[in-house]
């Protein structure tokens, strides 16, 4: 009888346990970890829940796992099976079975419900780097008929300062392209039509992107053509063409925040 407490005590004790994965490197968010109660069956060879969904729990990965049977756990176990069991084996040794059959009586139906808590420490989610400017170089407008060279620097620096407005752009301005290529190479920037060409500046600034265009007048229009050029392939991203029937400097002004949303869509 005394063997037979010892033995009940042992599996009680015997039977908890934690079992703990750790992803190396990860640091666990504060806090109580998440938990959950998972059920299995016939000595856990059947899940009864189902896959605990971490993924779901915890959307920046994981920094540890654990199962563990808790003494509460291995109670309900032994209350579930385990007390059934030790009745069995004491009728079958009542009734003059073999000692082997009694030890088998008493482990029959010991693990028909195996609950388990599992505890889930979610990563701290890592702070994101901000997202990578594009770099867009605005050269002079070519002035055309009508339209002072004066003014077309004062509509380059009026378009430079719109896209600046944008979030997610470096603009670099007229004056800056300048400072780094020189004013004769400038000039000849002015000029330019194909891929190799605005490879070529784009290269030299740095750039992702190539602003450049013309303004004139016709009649009583104001006429503007400007277009946005991928730097490293010189092909054409966007472009815009507006015909502002106020021949007006300010006309152009007033039209500047959507011809910048039109560059940059």
């Amino acid at each position: 009888m005394r063997s037979r407490a010892w033995l009940a005590a042992a599996l009680l004790l015997g039977g908890c346990y934690t079992i703990r994965y750790h992803h190396t490197g990860v640091q666990a968010e504060p806090g109580t970890p998440r938990e959950k109660w998972h059920h299995g069956a016939i000595a856990g060879f059947f899940d009864v829940t189902g896959a605990i969904r971490v993924e779901e729990m915890c959307p920046a990965g994981l920094a540890w796992v654990e199962n563990q049977v808790t003494f509460g756990d291995a109670i309900l176990q032994y209350l579930a099976a385990g007390a059934p069991g030790a009745r069995s084996a004491k009728a079958s040794k009542e009734q003059g079975k073999p000692v082997w059959l009694v030890d088998l009586a008493l482990f029959r139906d010991l693990s028909l419900w195996t609950p388990s808590t599992v505890r889930v420490a979610c990563a701290l989610p890592r702070a994101q780097p901000p997202p990578r400017k594009i770099k867009v170089a605005v050269v002079r407008l070519v002035a055309r008929a009508g339209v002072d060279e004066r003014v077309a620097d004062l509509f380059s620096d009026a378009l430079a300062g719109e896209l600046r407005k944008r979030p997610g752009l470096q603009v670099v301005s007229d004056a800056d392209v300048a400072a780094a290529l020189g004013v004769e190479r400038r000039k000849q920037m002015l000029g330019c039509t194909d891929a190799s060409c605005f490879a070529e500046i784009g290269g030299a600034l740095g750039v992702d992107r190539i602003v450049h265009g013309s303004v004139g007048r016709v009649g009583g229009s104001l006429v503007v053509n400007l277009s946005s050029v991928d730097a490293r392939k010189g092909t054409p991203v966007a472009s815009v063409s507006e015909r502002l029937q106020s021949a007006s400097d300010e006309a152009f002004l007033d039209a500047l925040p959507r011809m910048g949303d039109a560059l940059v869509r």
